[in-house]
């Protein structure tokens, strides 16, 4: 089965870029003091983070009527945001403001929440006949 899709290559290269975009300015904010402006900004990069996941997961849908409750985007969401997490921590820039332990206890609880969602996959992939819910390879 497929499961790395255009639709899912596509969102992760969207969220490469808003990510990177997101660690730059957060930097920026830290650096100039402008904390009020902290808040505001990671609840813009979560709305655009679910808004570009809704986008293309609906794409992946009709490309591929897989049924997997979104974990393949939260996995990728995941991944692509620690690992430009990390590289900005190690190569880029980031404010005196940005510890690195904030980063490793995002990546613990996300991770837990990631381990949930995963426990949950597993029981929905229960009830399917190859990724393809039941109803939908009966209809």
């Amino acid at each position: 089965m497929k499961t790395l899709t255009p639709s899912l290559l596509r969102y992760a290269i969207v969220a490469v870029l808003v990510t990177f975009s997101f660690r730059v300015i957060l930097s920026a904010l830290l650096q100039s003091q402008q904390f009020n402006f902290v808040i505001p900004l990671a609840i813009l990069f979560a709305v655009i983070m679910f808004m570009a996941g809704r986008y293309y997961g609906r794409k992946d849908v009709a490309y591929l009527p897989i049924f997997d409750i979104g974990f393949r985007f939260h996995l990728a969401t995941f991944l692509q945001f620690h690992l430009v997490s990390f590289a900005w921590q190690l190569f880029g820039r980031p404010s005196g403001y940005e510890r690195i332990s904030t980063l490793y206890w995002t990546f613990v609880y996300w991770g837990l929440v990631l381990a949930i969602h995963f426990y949950y996959y597993r029981q929905v992939k229960k009830s399917t006949i190859k990724n393809i819910h039941r109803d939908d390879l009966f209809e």
